[in-house]
């Protein structure tokens, strides 16, 4: 390789850094503003959980896992690892037999899933502004499922977390039966009727909070990629780089030779 084509790709992988080192910033920043989110979901969650403990319905039977709907998060872009791969595995090893087509969050999830394990598909959400929406169109497309979920079905959420692919349930939603033994609260409405709006908003914040930790995730693999691609690519900058100063030296020494053999040619002459 020539010196002039080592400098060409210098400069095209001091470019690529470039990239990468915006990536990675709008990684970062993601990764913590998604960190707060998330704390901040998990608190509201165990809140909700308590309130709806406080009013103690019978505690509900465990769902069939055979009849229970799935909803699959998957990464939004790519660049982070295995994570579509964790999650399609995960949900494979715990789904049962006779499980309907899951709801799929994120087109990467969707193609790697054969035919006939494609339910709907949603797009995912590109960080935790999006996040909100993306719940909306999980709920939409579950009540539009013919086969909602209730306390005979389930469902279910197979996502990626800091600690690997998890499945968490959601539904049934879990009461202790000592809660359900409690001295129920005072209320102007019904007690069931009260619940069933509680157990509402615990179903869409739970969800939230699955996908502000699969987003958390995604962004925490995604920064990973680039810090090793990063120092992958300075290794080679540097290996290009004594390249080209070997090859300079050798000019400079072909040149002092040359000189050194007209100055010889001249004196003899």
């Amino acid at each position: 390789m020539k010196r002039r084509e080592i400098g060409a790709r210098l400069e095209l992988f001091d470019d690529l850094a470039g990239v990468l080192n915006v990536m990675r910033s709008f990684a970062l920043t993601e990764l913590n503003r998604v960190g707060r989110r998330a704390r901040a979901q998990l608190q509201l969650v165990e809140a909700l959980d308590a309130t709806y403990a406080c009013l103690a319905p019978p505690p509900a039977l465990p769902a069939v896992a055979g009849g229970d709907l799935w909803i699959l998060f998957g990464a939004a872009r790519g660049f982070c690892g295995g994570f579509d791969e964790d999650v399609q595995q995960a949900w494979l090893a715990a789904r049962g037999a006779a499980a309907p087509t899951p709801i799929v969050v994120g087109e990467r999830l969707a193609a790697r899933l054969a035919e006939a394990q494609r339910g709907i598909v949603l797009p995912a959400a590109n960080g935790a502004a999006e996040a909100p929406a993306v719940i909306d169109r999980i709920l939409a497309a579950l009540a539009a499922t013919p086969a909602s979920p209730d306390t005979t079905t389930g469902l279910v959420a197979c996502f990626r977390d800091e600690n690997g692919a998890r499945v968490q349930r959601v539904l049934p939603w879990p009461v202790p039966r000592a809660a359900a033994a409690a001295t129920k609260p005072v209320l102007n409405e019904a007690p069931a009727v009260v619940a069933a709006g509680v157990l509402r908003h615990c179903v869409y914040h739970a969800l939230l909070g699955v996908l502000l930790s699969s987003i958390q995730c995604e962004n925490h693999l995604r920064l990973m990629q680039m810090e090793r691609a990063l120092s992958h690519l300075e290794k080679s900058m540097e290996q290009l780089r004594l390249r080209k100063n070997r090859l300079r030296q050798e000019e400079i020494i072909g040149e002092i030779e040359g000189m050194m053999w007209n100055d010889h040619d001249w004196a003899g002459a």
